[in-house]
């Protein structure tokens, strides 16, 4: 399992399990969704989003890093890292710059490196 920074539970989006949300939801920096996101989901540049077991995400996702431990159906952007962990399931493509599949994760789609602007070509 990853380790994650520590977290002030003051600078912490959360979606509780029950909840369920419909439309594009925008993320803080740090964020935990428990619950279910029926639209789009975005965080800005930096970001942190754990998806926990009990999520549930139908559309797509914009961050900079991913935590997959629950349900994704739909494609995946993220600056820097998605993980998805042994729990983790996702129907979707994938575009970042490093991708963690834990052993027993599910994935079901296409995945695509993003190159770091300092790797770009000139």
């Amino acid at each position: 399992m990853m380790k994650l920074p520590s977290i002030e539970e003051a600078h912490v989006t959360l979606i509780a399990e029950g909840c369920e949300l419909k439309g594009s939801v925008k993320l803080s920096e740090l964020s935990r969704v428990h619950g279910i996101i029926r639209g789009d989901l975005s965080a800005p540049k930096g970001s942190t989003v754990i998806l926990g077991e009990t999520a549930v995400v139908e559309g797509n996702i914009q961050a900079d890093t991913l935590v997959v431990e629950g349900f994704v159906q739909g494609d995946i952007k993220a600056g820097t890292k998605v993980v998805i962990s042994r729990s983790g399931r996702v129907i979707g493509n994938i575009q970042t710059q490093k991708l963690v599949v834990e052993t027993g994760a599910h994935l079901d789609g296409k995945t695509a490196a993003t190159l770091s602007p300092a790797a770009s070509p000139a």
